[in-house]
């Protein structure tokens, strides 16, 4: 439908608004190597100098930052899902502006040649009656 109304438009000699695909910004969330690795430094230094208790510490951070990790890829997907349809239900506007431009463009040269045949019948029976 989008290509018929395309040519349509482009044989009236109307302006079709192009959609280029922008680049998608890739906003990705993601912890920073040499942050995880000190962490890890950091938790295997504790634990091998600690206690017990320490080492439930060290599982809870781990846990947590599990958690947070998967909280975060959840929301990245979450956002990618959303940027997807955004995408899609913006190209559909586009084809449906361009499908309603070319239906008004042909309903008004109808409508201008109606005008015109029925003036020049009502003309031409005017000036021989």
């Amino acid at each position: 439908m989008k290509r018929v109304c395309e040519q349509l438009a482009a044989l009236m000699g109307m302006d079709v608004p192009r959609t280029t695909k922008e680049d998608k910004n890739t906003n990705t969330v993601e912890l920073d190597s040499v942050n995880v690795a000190l962490l890890n430094k950091h938790l295997v230094l504790t634990s091998s100098s600690s206690s017990a208790a320490a080492g439930q510490i060290i599982s809870t951070v781990e846990r947590l930052l599990a958690s947070i990790n998967d909280m975060m890829e959840a929301r990245l997907r979450s956002d990618d899902q959303l940027r997807d349809q955004r995408d899609k239900d913006q190209q559909m506007m586009s084809e449906w502006m361009i499908a309603a431009a070319v239906i008004d463009r042909i309903c008004f040269i109808v409508f201008s040649l109606c005008f015109l045949v029925c003036s020049a019948v009502f003309c031409y029976l005017a000036t021989f009656a």
